[in-house]
């Protein structure tokens, strides 16, 4: 029998454990130390020297695959667990359902089911690295349950992620003389005004392509043309990633360099028959994990709070989670070993 796990508990002290992308190893050393005590197998998927992710589970082979990331962005508010609600960075993207998945899987265990592990696995905010790296590393399963914040409903289809910078160079010089200079800020701002003119295709299903600038940077001084001037955007494709990076270049031109920093194409799932399911506007690890199994994805929470100071998940949905987990699990085994 595994050792009985209080999700709101096991949550918090997880968001109390600070886990931006790069630096998760904390909260990976106290996830450890409660999946040992609960009986569980552990086993480190390695990401680059010093992070990993980790596989918790039985010595048995899986045939469904529970699967989040313990990673967060920076900063937010210390946790709290009061009147109900588990508030802090981390509650429910995605700490707050990585408790309610381990709490899932302690229960099948306790029922005899032990074809279900739990995969946690870093950089999800990111690069997706963890993603990338245990796909690489693990045999693949019939089913993965990936959670994000859903508020519980299912996900029929999601946006891609193509996240890269734009670099100009230029050539400084006092602006009282222009002509003698080229300004890098000048030329990115160009670039930046035909991005957000360009039509971008969109899907049906899925909606239309977005595009975010997230932070703008350059130059030195207000009379001096700046000899270098960077931005970082996100954009969330309707279609193909590849496409829209080759729009991209296209519209940038030879003089502004494209640094990509991850890429993903939308991304379709399972629903099972009968369930009400939604579109969501943000990517997830899917696209990287999909040649493990099929994909599903669903978890509590809103994804309308997280990455804010307002960051929050009420108790009673993440122990609704926990019984949907383990439900879910088991409906999913049996349609495996359906003839």
């Amino acid at each position: 029998m595994s050792r009985p796990v209080n999700t709101a508990e096991l949550a918090r002290s997880w968001v109390a454990i600070p886990s931006p992308s790069g630096a998760e190893r904390a909260v990976l050393a106290a996830i450890e130390q409660v999946a040992q005590s609960c009986g569980l197998s552990v086993r480190r998927i390695a990401v680059d020297s010093e992070r990993y992710d980790l596989l918790l589970g039985s010595e048995q082979p899986p045939r469904v695959l529970l699967t989040t990331h313990v990673d967060t962005v920076p900063g937010g508010p210390p946790p709290t667990l009061a009147g109900g609600v588990l508030g802090g960075r981390g509650a429910c993207d995605a700490k707050g359902i990585a408790a309610a998945m381990l709490g899932a899987l302690c229960d099948l265990r306790d029922r005899g089911t032990d074809r279900v592990a739990l995969l946690l696995v870093v950089g999800e905010e990111t690069t997706s690295d963890g993603a990338r790296a245990a796909a690489g590393a693990m045999s693949p399963v019939a089913y993965l349950v990936n959670g994000e914040p859903t508020e519980l409903r299912f996900v029929s289809a999601q946006r891609g992620a193509l996240a890269f910078k734009l670099v100009a160079q230029g050539v400084a010089c006092h602006s009282g003389y222009p002509e003698l200079g080229r300004s890098a800020i000048h030329a990115l701002l160009d670039a930046l005004h035909r991005l957000r003119l360009e039509p971008w295709p969109g899907d049906p299903e899925i909606g239309a392509t977005l595009l975010n600038v997230g932070s703008v940077g350059g130059g030195t001084a207000p009379n001096a043309l700046a000899d270098r001037a960077w931005a970082e955007l996100m954009m969330r494709p309707a279609i193909a990633a590849a496409a829209v990076e080759g729009r991209v270049r296209e519209l940038t031109g030879d003089a502004i360099e494209v640094e990509v920093r991850t890429r993903s194409d939308p991304q379709r799932f399972f629903v099972p028959p009968g369930r009400p399911a939604i579109v969501v506007g943000y990517s997830s690890d899917v696209a990287h994990l999909r040649p493990l199994g099929t994909p599903l994805m669903v978890g509590p929470g809103s994804i309308h709070v997280a990455h804010t100071d307002r960051e929050q998940v009420s108790v009673a949905e993440l122990e609704q989670a926990r019984r949907l987990y383990a439900e879910l699990c088991g409906e999913l085994l049996q349609r495996d070993a359906a003839p």
